[in-house]
């Protein structure tokens, strides 16, 4: 039994050793640096005037860097269904984030109100990665404030080296 113990204690702390420290990527554009693509669900169907069921919207927006002064670029996908009880949106949101040297992708849910054309802050997961950020792991986070977007991506790598 007590051997067990060892084990185990000795698992749980090379478990915890496996989280380095965490790396940042900082971006920011302004809203007429974002091309987005507006699709609408349900052929068509209004709830009310200006107010669709459901809508697809994708959008990419292109980013520099700010300690590297790479080019990053960061595509989104949302799906947003037409919650009858509120009468605002759900939306279902992924993020990739396309980095020089492999891809990061976030995803989350918020709420929008039919006519607004700027979605709240998120704080989304990280929930993948390729390439160099194949093993990452962390939050997403973009702020709106006085027509410029902030992201940061702080992440984690659970590789052992």
């Amino acid at each position: 039994m007590r051997s067990f113990l060892v084990i185990c204690t000795i698992l749980i702390l090379s478990a915890c050793q496996q989280r380095k420290g965490a790396a940042i990527i900082m971006l920011s554009y302004q809203g007429s640096e974002i091309r987005k693509q507006f699709d609408t669900l349900y052929n068509y169907q209004q709830a009310d005037s200006g107010v669709y069921k459901g809508l697809l919207e994708q959008a990419l927006a292109i980013s520099i860097d700010s300690l590297s002064g790479d080019t990053i670029t960061q595509d989104v996908f949302s799906s947003m269904y037409l919650n009858a009880f509120t009468g605002r949106y759900d939306c279902v949101t992924t993020t990739v984030f396309r980095l020089p040297h492999g891809s990061i992708s976030a995803a989350g849910v918020f709420i929008l109100t039919p006519g607004d054309t700027i979605a709240p802050d998120h704080d989304f997961p990280i929930t993948g990665g390729s390439g160099a950020y194949r093993d990452v792991f962390g939050r997403y986070t973009r702020k709106y404030r006085h027509g410029i977007y902030e992201v940061a991506l702080r992440y984690y790598t659970s590789k052992i080296e």
